[in-house]
């Protein structure tokens, strides 16, 4: 359930990420259509929720909380880190985590 957290974490911050028009440019080479927007910053608003729910259900709310912030600080600085040098790479991971969030939560 930890690796779930991290996921829907990389996997919100990359929809919000994308949400904006500079980096959405870095990665299509192209201006981000106002019909994408509001999904990206929905999905991503939902998976960060659901991140920390997913840390609450191992931890508890108190330190589950705290977890969530270490969580949310791991998975910005590997974002950061990617669209830094490999912005097409960012994308990619977060459509994976995306996916493999639910498979982990399971587990």
């Amino acid at each position: 359930m930890i690796l779930a957290a991290f996921c829907l974490a990389y996997a919100g911050f990359s929809a919000l990420c994308l949400a904006m028009d500079r980096h959405y440019e870095d990665v299509f080479d192209r201006t981000l259509p106002r019909r994408h927007r509001i999904p990206l910053r929905l999905f991503g608003a939902l998976a960060l929720g659901l991140s920390l729910c997913a840390s609450a259900a191992v931890w508890g709310w108190s330190y589950g909380t705290v977890e969530w912030i270490g969580i949310l600080s791991l998975a910005g600085l590997l974002l950061i880190w990617f669209l830094t040098y490999k912005p097409r790479a960012a994308l990619a991971a977060g459509g994976l985590c995306a996916v493999a969030a639910p498979v982990l939560a399971a587990l």
